[in-house]
């Protein structure tokens, strides 16, 4: 992704209605290097962030000031049919804790997230580099997922992210 056009689309998109224009916010999502699917509906106070890759798949929903930040050279794979709620943070960068240097936060790293078919991320949750989740996985409110998911169709919540129960029969 180009970190400039990525600017140039949250100042567009920041004049735009909330839950509107979603045609016009894709073809600004493609042109800033965003592999983007079909019926995507991306939220005008979602931030797109980063050099890295970006897959979203076909009917996904990406809800009010949701942030997504892929740091190269990871990438984020979002697949088709998911819902990612209000405020929902997925993350591909973070740092290499270091207790001899002057910062704890030692060098940076980047992991990519992939995010199954058909999994809700609940508002405010949040989605730390390396995690994979299978299909149908739904992340309660709030939860902070740190590792990834095994099982498909199953409940996670907690801090950290924890297996509930499974979903359907």
């Amino acid at each position: 992704m180009s970190s400039f056009r990525l600017w140039v689309y949250r100042r567009l998109t920041g004049w735009l209605p909330e839950s509107r224009c979603f045609g016009f916010k894709r073809r600004l999502l493609r042109w800033a290097g965003v592999r983007i699917g079909t019926n995507v509906r991306v939220y005008s106070s979602a931030e797109i962030y980063g050099t890295g890759a970006l897959e979203i798949g076909d009917d996904v929903h990406i809800g009010s000031g949701v942030f997504i930040a892929a740091v190269a050279p990871a990438k984020v794979v979002v697949g088709s049919h998911v819902d990612i709620g209000p405020r929902a943070m997925i993350l591909t960068g973070s740092h290499k804790v270091d207790c001899n240097g002057e910062h704890v936060a030692g060098v940076g790293t980047a992991e990519s997230v992939e995010i199954g078919d058909g999994c809700w991320l609940g508002a405010r949750s949040v989605i730390l580099p390396g995690v994979k989740m299978p299909r149908k996985t739904l992340v309660a409110a709030g939860s902070v997922v740190a590792k990834s998911v095994a099982d498909e169709q199953v409940l996670v919540a907690g801090v950290p992210a924890v297996v509930k129960k499974k979903l359907g029969s």
